[in-house]
């Protein structure tokens, strides 16, 4: 095989793993009603499964990547892929067994924690590692952006072969089946991209793949940072960012329980919009800001706004339209969400914040940015429980289009103390 097309092949397999390990955390994305149905389970819990694989992502960042730049990225990679195998396979021979739900529940939470250790703790620091060592230095944007096309292609093929699983093993006739056969399909994939890893990714680098030390997280930073005005309105445009972008997931039961789509159906709708969108909205998303807007800041501004009115609008269009319009329409927050969240870090560059404490800021943004996964989807889950029909879903569609407020907000703030400025000049 020449260099040019283990190169190439390689990205491809790394975006494999990156497609396929985080599945199974998110599996309520897709399968909202197996996850709730077979364990028996209220939307609160279904939430709050989320939330402890949240808390542990939370916990293991920093310490994931400092033990990160000490491993090699394919001894890295193995661990943590063979990790999320097992995980999953147990996960999926608890569905089989028939527990009781309290039990099933229980063990489920445990899993799901334990699942950060896989896709958390060292999985990015090492995917990012890798990818620079595959591509020379003037190939780096090349690279990724064959790797996040390779990760958007083959995160809609598996979550599209575990829908065929699911038909498979008897689909909403037969759920618990079904969704025991999707599981087993999941974990397949991932023990794939050990096997592609171990044949195509060097044990070693001759590159130099330290962290640079103004990069790095230093504990005497974070006062100062905590200090600037600006890191707080960037972490509160990132919160609000990453809240629409995960919760979009949510139009998926509401396909489901209010509009009266199949499982299968409103999967397929699911994986467009969390997928399929990603090879469009983030390569668009980078040009609109580069391009277009000159800024990721003044984006953000419209942007923000445009998500915001396409939330606004499935609520207004109601349960009563065409069904097939109502689950188009829902397509379009995922594409725009996707679109900011893409190039949500490029604001950082636009805010005067200094090289020395970069690292530490986008530690801390990063920190709260992604805070939405550990109460949202247990908040979200007790609106749906308390409001019947589709009540709690424009409830919760009415919070994050105020999300999208505040992105315009920030972001507007944002950019007439520090872009403006540079422009009048």
């Amino acid at each position: 095989m020449s260099s040019t097309a283990k190169k190439y092949l390689t990205l491809i397999v790394l975006g494999l793993a990156g497609g396929s390990i985080y599945i199974f955390p998110y599996l309520k994305y897709v399968f909202y009603g197996p996850l709730m149905k077979v364990l028996q389970i209220t939307d609160s819990q279904s939430g709050f499964l989320l939330s402890m694989y949240a808390i542990g992502c939370v916990i293991l960042y920093i310490p994931g990547g400092i033990l990160a730049d000490k491993m090699q990225p394919r001894k890295a990679l193995v661990l943590s892929l063979g990790l999320a195998t097992l995980l999953n396979l147990a996960f999926a021979a608890l569905v089989y067994m028939h527990l009781d739900p309290h039990t099933t529940y229980m063990v489920s939470c445990v899993i799901w924690f334990l699942d950060a250790f896989a896709s958390a703790f060292v999985f990015w620091t090492a995917i990012l590692k890798a990818i620079r060592m595959i591509g020379t230095e003037e190939e780096q944007g090349r690279m990724y952006g064959i790797y996040y096309a390779a990760n958007g292609t083959t995160a809609a093929v598996v979550a599209a072969v575990n829908l065929w699983a699911y038909n498979l093993g008897g689909g909403d006739a037969n759920m618990q089946n079904g969704f025991f056969f999707a599981l087993i399909s999941m974990a397949v994939f991932t023990a794939v991209a050990i096997v592609g890893i171990l044949l195509l990714l060097d044990k070693d680098s001759k590159k130099d793949l330290s962290t640079d030390a103004t990069d790095q997280f230093h504990f005497s930073d974070v006062f100062a940072v905590l200090k600037m005005p600006a890191v707080w309105i960037v972490s509160i445009i990132m919160f609000c960012t990453y809240g629409v972008y995960s919760c979009a997931s949510y139009f998926t039961p509401y396909l489901t329980d209010v509009v009266g789509f199949s499982t299968t159906l409103a999967g397929v709708f699911s994986v467009i919009r969390t997928y399929v969108v990603m090879l469009v909205a983030a390569p668009l998303g980078g040009w609109l800001a580069d391009k277009v807007f000159k800024s990721t800041l003044a984006w953000f501004r419209v942007g923000g706004a445009i998500l915001g009115v396409s939330i606004v609008l499935v609520i207004l269009l109601g349960t009563k339209a065409n069904a097939m319009l109502i689950g188009l329409l829902t397509l379009i927050p995922g594409l725009f969400a996707m679109c900011l969240y893409g190039v949500q870090f490029s604001t950082m560059h636009e805010v005067n914040i200094p090289i020395k404490v970069a690292g530490t800021a986008i530690g801390i943004a990063s920190i709260i940015g992604y805070l939405p996964d550990m109460f949202l989807s247990t908040w979200f889950g007790k609106i749906i429980e308390n409001n019947a029909g589709a009540s709690g879903y424009f409830q919760i569609f009415w919070i994050l289009a105020f999300f999208c407020v505040v992105i315009v907000l920030g972001s507007a703030i944002l950019y007439a103390k520090y872009v403006k400025p540079t422009k009048a000049k």
